[in-house]
């Protein structure tokens, strides 16, 4: 529920009340994701959404004594919402712009144990989860035994008599018009990673240049991208060069649902995410230049991917960073002065950074004596470890507490952690490592 906090005012002023009340509602939120988890007291949990076919962090939050907490969605929302804890565990759940209320607990019990208490969505999409099992054996089992097994024998006729069973089943239950629309998608994948013939991938297509913006919230955007181009490719002439196929795949699809929209932005995006540059370098540069000759509206997720390399290039200037709170009475990366500047990427709980600090520490006390500052930015996002990690670092550190979700590591495309900067005094890059002793 959204709760919208009004001063007592005197009877006269009530009048104002409804208008406060509409304002609240545009202002905190379309709706909530509320969950208590058990045996999880005051720790942070990140909320998520995705837009334009790609997870966003909503809010980094905190449970509270009782393991509760309550992130509003600021925008109309047809999809999944995922909560992500810093052990690596979440849970995804499905709403159609109503509130959503859970509990479970922590640990190996943390799906078995999830009870959903508000969201008919989510409720009714956990029968479609339940007959998942059923459906993985039907795609990716029964073709397989049914290869060993001639028709007349009677082994084959009792698998053919469970796919109708299955089939019957799945086609028997109604839905209401989001989950079956998340069946449908899910139904496709499952068929996708099988299937070979023109259909499904017609059935793909279809839904990338037919559906609207529930796709890029399904969650499974990436994966439909995946499966197109996976499809084409084992299609056709086998002996053609990959790459070639896979331009050809990307034309095709690209000049079905245009370029100049988010929705062939989002599917250049995905291509260009899941193609290897270092083995497809033509790929790349063809439709990177596309992008970017493009001259009207491009979605974030792809200036990135046409921009994301230029920040950080040797002799480049490195994109400032501004502190939340100053630090050492600095506000900024580029308010530290020093001859160089050695910018660290970090986190608390990575192992191969916590082997890497008394390194850092060693170096910095040289670097320090010759004009040089260190300013550390870590990826964490629980607080108490962060500042527990941090307590004796004597160099300038930082952090926004959004570990991968960070604004500042997409900005500086940061891909794995410990990840090192050397800039001079004007900070440009004069070197990028992964280890101080590489300097």
């Amino acid at each position: 529920m959204i709760e919208v906090f009004l001063y007592q005012e005197k009877i006269m002023k009530n009048k104002f009340i409804l208008p406060i009340i509409v304002l609240g509602a545009s202002v905190f939120g379309q709706f909530t994701v509320s969950g208590q988890l058990e045996n999880y007291a005051n720790k942070p949990v990140l909320v998520k959404m995705y837009d334009n076919a790609e997870l966003k962090l909503v809010k980094n939050t905190k449970t509270d004594a009782q393991g509760n907490f309550s992130t509003n969605i600021p925008k109309e929302y047809n999809g999944f919402v995922r909560v992500d804890l810093p052990t690596g565990e979440n849970i995804s759940l499905l709403t159609d712009n109503k509130n959503i209320k859970f509990k479970t607990v922590t640990g190996q019990e943390f799906m078995n144990k999830l009870e959903v208490l508000e969201g008919n969505a989510q409720k009714e999409f956990n029968k479609v989860l339940a007959m998942q099992p059923l459906n993985e054996v039907q795609n990716q089992v029964f073709p397989y035994l049914m290869q060993v097994y001639n028709q007349s024998d009677e082994f084959y006729q009792a698998i053919i008599k469970e796919q109708n069973r299955i089939k019957n089943l799945s086609n028997g239950t109604k839905f209401s018009g989001l989950v079956q629309y998340e069946k449908n998608l899910t139904d496709l994948k499952a068929e996708a990673q099988n299937a070979k013939d023109s259909n499904i991938i017609d059935q793909i297509v279809a839904h990338f240049v037919n559906d609207d913006v529930r796709l890029e919230q399904s969650g499974m955007f990436n994966d439909l991208v995946f499966a197109y181009i996976n499809l084409k490719l084992s299609n056709g002439n086998q002996q053609e060069n990959i790459e070639n196929k896979i331009i050809a795949a990307t034309d095709e699809i690209l000049n079905k649902t245009k370029l100049t929209t988010s929705r062939g932005q989002n599917i250049l995006n995905a291509l260009l995410n899941f193609v290897p540059k270092d083995q497809y370098p033509a790929f790349h540069k063809k439709y990177i230049d596309q992008a970017k000759a493009l001259t009207g509206n491009v979605t974030d997720q792809l200036k990135k991917q046409i921009g994301q390399t230029a920040n950080v290039e040797i002799g480049s200037k490195v994109p400032n960073i501004t502190f939340d709170q100053p630090i050492k009475g600095k506000k900024s990366l580029y308010d530290i002065k020093a001859d160089q500047k050695l910018i660290v990427f970090w986190a608390s709980w990575c192992p191969a950074c916590q082997q890497e600090i008394p390194h850092i520490k060693e170096y910095y006390k040289n670097f320090k004596a010759k004009g040089g500052e260190i300013v550390a930015i870590s990826l964490d996002y629980d607080e108490a470890e962060y500042n527990k990690a941090t307590k004796e670092l004597p160099w300038f550190n930082y952090t926004d507490l959004m570990r991968w979700d960070s604004p500042i590591a997409a900005e500086y495309n940061i891909n794995s952690t410990p990840t090192l900067f050397l800039v001079d005094k004007d900070n440009k890059v004069i070197k990028k490592v992964n280890h101080v002793s590489d300097l």
